[in-house]
């Protein structure tokens, strides 16, 4: 009868990191309870994450599994927040105690065990530092046993956290359990910009999810041309100069000039030898021939498409050519412009003006035209003229005279305006016999 594998359950110290195993003890754990757990530094208060009929044996570790104590109860998970918060506040004192001891890294965390009795201070640092002056001198000020962890810039980036360029929580910080290799290699597979700004994190390294994406962009690769490949195209061989990973869109230079291909003609209409650069490509298959062999399907924009290429006409010259018939660049002849129906160039004649009702002792507005004289300079308005009642001197007033206009009384005609020939017009008002001056 094959042994029974042991039962065991994956927790985690921090919400985001490592996974550790501990033998469940005949334990019944569920995944988000807290319990406490023996390490080398002594108990202290883990999560479990996986549950111990869920564990699988390939990802156990080959030494001894210490066991889990109990389930943390209320007391255990008080203690634990007081335990930190103390640690919280001699950060500062600890920092203080590193420069007077010449300590030339900056310690960035410090926590207790359960009980209270070993402390560890974390710290940032590429190099192998002496630290003993410092771990005696906390030792007497602290009243516990201290200890020294080193940690890389990416450690230090989680345990503080924040948020990345792309506005959510740090993947380290949140769920990423283990650093993945990250090398400036895929920025380049995947045709982002080489500036340290835009592809590092808050770490200051490159960007850990460069690699979420890195093993789609290489199968997408596969199957598209390398840039310098060779290929065959129906207007002549072309090479490749450009490459669009997302689109699947290769840009060919054939015969000088720049043509780009999508997908659907990959393949088929432009074809390539996968094996070498330098190799001949394979002779390049029409539309027609890829259709009758079933390696693509017509559909209405192809049809459509074939039916122009037949009936336009094409003459040599520069400019960007679209397979099939790249080179020579496609003439559409020009639509007849749309001729305007004739209109009469005279303009229409303007409705007379509305009378004017209002008579202000005999007085009517004048109509709004350019006067005649030596300043108007033109014959004088048409219209109805009211006259007044024949004056005590017996002659009509306004005879062989012009009526009067809302610009006042008129200058004689042998003598010059005083005006300098300029007149003003009111515009919109009437005149009023006192103003100018008539009948009195």
């Amino acid at each position: 009868m094959p042994e029974r594998p042991p039962r065991v359950a994956g927790v985690r110290f921090r919400n985001a990191g490592k996974i550790f195993y501990f033998h469940a003890a005949g334990l019944r754990l569920e995944p988000g309870e807290y319990v406490v757990v023996e390490t080398v530094r002594g108990p202290e208060i883990a999560r479990v994450v996986i549950a111990p009929d869920q564990v699988v044996v390939d990802e156990l570790p080959r030494d001894e599994l210490k066991p889990i104590l109990r389930l943390a109860t209320e007391a255990d998970i008080r203690r634990a927040d007081e335990l930190h918060r103390r640690a919280e506040e001699l950060l500062p004192e600890a920092r203080r105690l590193g420069e007077e001891t010449g300590f030339p890294a900056r310690i960035d965390h410090a926590s207790f065990t359960l009980d209270g009795k070993r402390l560890t201070f974390s710290f940032t640092s590429e190099e192998r530092l002496d630290y003993r002056e410092f771990v005696r001198r906390a030792a007497q000020q602290f009243h516990a046993r201290v200890e020294m962890h080193q940690m890389g810039a990416r450690d230090r980036a989680r345990l503080a956290g924040g948020y990345g360029i792309c506005g959510r929580e740090l993947c380290c910080a949140s769920w990423l359990e283990t650093f993945p290799s990250i090398s400036i290699r895929m920025a380049k597979d995947q045709e982002l910009p080489l500036n340290p700004q835009k592809i590092s994190g808050l770490c200051g390294r490159l960007l850990c999810c460069l690699s979420y994406e890195d093993e789609g962009y290489r199968e997408m690769r596969k199957s598209l041309p390398k840039i310098g490949q060779r290929c065959s195209t129906p207007t002549g061989e072309g090479k490749v100069v450009a490459i669009n990973i997302l689109k699947r869109q290769v840009t060919l230079l054939v015969d000088g000039q720049r043509i780009e291909v999508g997908d659907r003609d990959l393949g088929t209409v432009v074809r390539w030898d996968p094996s070498s650069k330098s190799a001949p490509p394979p002779p390049s298959l029409t539309r027609e021939e890829a259709v009758a062999r079933g390696l693509i399907e017509p559909g209405d924009e192809a049809d459509e498409a074939d039916a122009a290429e037949e009936d336009a006409v094409y003459e040599p010259g520069p400019g960007r050519g679209r397979l099939p018939g790249g080179g020579p660049r496609r003439i559409v002849p020009a639509r007849p412009a749309r001729r305007e129906p004739l209109r009469p160039t005279t303009p229409a004649p303007e409705p007379p003006p509305p009378a004017d009702l209002r008579r202000t002792r005999g007085a009517v507005p004048a109509p709004q035209q350019p006067a005649s004289g030596p300043a108007g300079g033109g014959p004088p308005p048409a219209g109805r003229v009211f006259r007044r009642a024949a004056s005590p001197g017996g002659t009509p007033p306004g005879a062989g005279q012009r009526p009067p206009t809302a610009q006042g009384p008129q200058p004689p005609a042998s003598q010059p305006p005083q005006d300098g020939g300029r007149r003003r017009r009111r515009r919109g008002r009437g005149s009023r016999p006192e103003d100018s001056g008539a009948g009195d």
